[in-house]
């Protein structure tokens, strides 16, 4: 995408399309700076001292520098994942990958983007791998309990739903009000809680379990012949997260699946870096004030 030099976003678009590395890095230290200024289970010294270290990671041109820079964050994150190996959905252990594949970037001289691209398809393809895998052998995936449940609590599409079922919201709230009355029951006195799915309800989870499955098979299979769609891989990644993001409240996560787009651009397809960017931004901008603008949800 060109853009003419006398808009404010031309010197922008111009950086983040020729300056591969730079651009990753600033990108890294954006995601590292949410991540550890929102999530509670980060330590305060943590909090205090990373941003500093961030600081200075984008601040120095020096390659040596940069790498120790990022050695003693990716300790740091790597710390993390060993402490908090417990917490669900921790996705600090893909970005301690992705700072130890730019450490490795940043000691590669000119084959800097060459190495961090590799890195980064690697890690997308057996992180789509392993996902749909898990997916194929869960019962309480492929039998469509998972994404019923998210329809039935109003987490997916409660908006367009009620398109079609005007009643819809009092239904997810009232699901949601029995839930949370269950829980507050003694063990001893707890049974179960019915909760009011209709027979459409049932139909679309059956429906959107198996275009997930699709989705990402044909995300994976973009992602492997990229070379050959060129722009048209990045798209299909792109439309991946918009998708997420309709459903799920994983800014964080899906600001690392565009990192890793992004770093796989290369001289033939950078005319959607800016694209990755725009996205990034307004994930972490919302992740950071706690908002999510909904699409279709």
């Amino acid at each position: 995408m060109a853009f003419r030099d006398r808009t404010l976003i031309a010197p922008i678009a111009r950086f983040v399309t020729e300056e591969h590395i730079r651009t990753l890095l600033i990108l890294f230290s954006a995601i590292v700076f949410v991540f550890f200024t929102t999530k509670d289970y980060i330590p305060f010294a943590a909090r205090l001292a990373v941003p500093f270290l961030l600081i200075l990671l984008i601040a120095t041109d020096d390659m040596r520098h940069r790498f120790t820079l990022l050695l003693w964050i990716t300790l740091g994150l790597a710390l993390n994942v060993v402490m908090n190996f417990y917490v669900i959905a921790n996705h600090g252990f893909v970005i301690t990958y992705i700072g130890i594949a730019l450490m490795v970037a940043c000691a590669s001289g000119d084959n800097a983007s060459r190495n961090v691209s590799r890195a980064a398809v690697f890690l997308i393809s057996i992180l789509m791998g392993l996902a749909l895998i898990q997916k194929l052998i869960s019962a309480h995936y492929m039998s469509g309990d998972l994404i019923g449940s998210y329809l039935a609590n109003g987490y997916m599409f409660k908006t367009l739903i009620s398109l079609v079922d005007p009643n819809w919201p009092q239904t997810v709230h009232a699901n949601l009000a029995a839930q949370k009355a269950l829980m507050g029951m003694a063990p001893a006195a707890q049974a179960s809680v019915a909760v009011t799915i209709p027979p459409m309800i049932q139909v679309l989870a059956i429906i959107l379990t198996w275009l997930a499955l699709a989705s990402q098979v044909m995300i994976e299979a973009c992602v492997l012949a990229r070379k050959k769609l060129g722009v048209w891989a990045h798209y299909a990644i792109m439309l991946f997260v918009l998708i997420i993001y309709s459903t799920r409240n994983e800014n964080v996560f899906l600001s690392m699946n565009l990192i890793l787009g992004y770093a796989i651009t290369d001289e033939n397809t950078k005319s959607v870096r800016l694209w990755y960017v725009i996205g990034i931004a307004y994930l972490m901008i919302m992740e950071a004030m706690g908002l999510r603008p909904g699409i279709i949800g």
